[in-house]
C-alpha cells in the first residue's frame, strides 16, 4: 500500500490499489484492505489473562452470495444551467446493501 505499485499510472492499470482496496489473490480468494474494519485492544489474550496492550484487528471472509448490493435513482429534475446555455439534469441516487446469508460470512480477530 505504500509502494509507488498503489498508484495507477506506474501499474499501467484503470484502477490502482488505493482506489479499489484489492491487494492480491492467495488460491483464488481475492484480499482487499479497508480501514472500516474494527481494531481495538483486547482485555484477555488466547490464554486467557488479562492484558489491555493485546491489539487485535478484523478480519471478514465470505461468499459472494452472502451480501447484496443495490442502486437506484428515484428522482429527476432539470435545472437552467446558470453559468451557460442549456439545461442541467440532477438525479437522487439511492443505495444500499443487506447481508442474505448470514451462514456465508465469517469473523476472526487476528491478535
Amino acid at each position: 500500500m505504500q509502494s509507488n505499485l498503489a498508484q495507477a499510472y506506474v501499474t499501467n492499470d484503470s484502477q490502482s490499489i488505493l482506489r479499489s482496496g484489492f491487494i492480491g489473490t492467495i488460491d483464488r480468494f481475492k484480499v482487499y484492505v479497508s480501514n472500516q474494519l474494527p481494531s481495538a485492544n483486547a482485555n484477555e489474550d488466547y490464554d486467557g489473562n488479562t492484558n489491555s496492550s493485546v491489539a487485535r484487528s478484523a478480519l471478514i471472509a465470505c461468499h459472494k452470495t452472502a451480501i447484496t448490493f443495490a442502486s437506484q435513482i428515484t428522482k429527476v429534475e432539470n435545472l437552467p444551467n446558470p453559468t451557460d446555455f442549456g439545461t442541467l439534469v440532477r438525479g437522487l441516487n439511492v443505495y444500499g446493501y443487506k447481508v442474505i446469508k448470514p451462514e456465508a460470512l465469517a469473523l476472526a480477530q487476528i491478535a
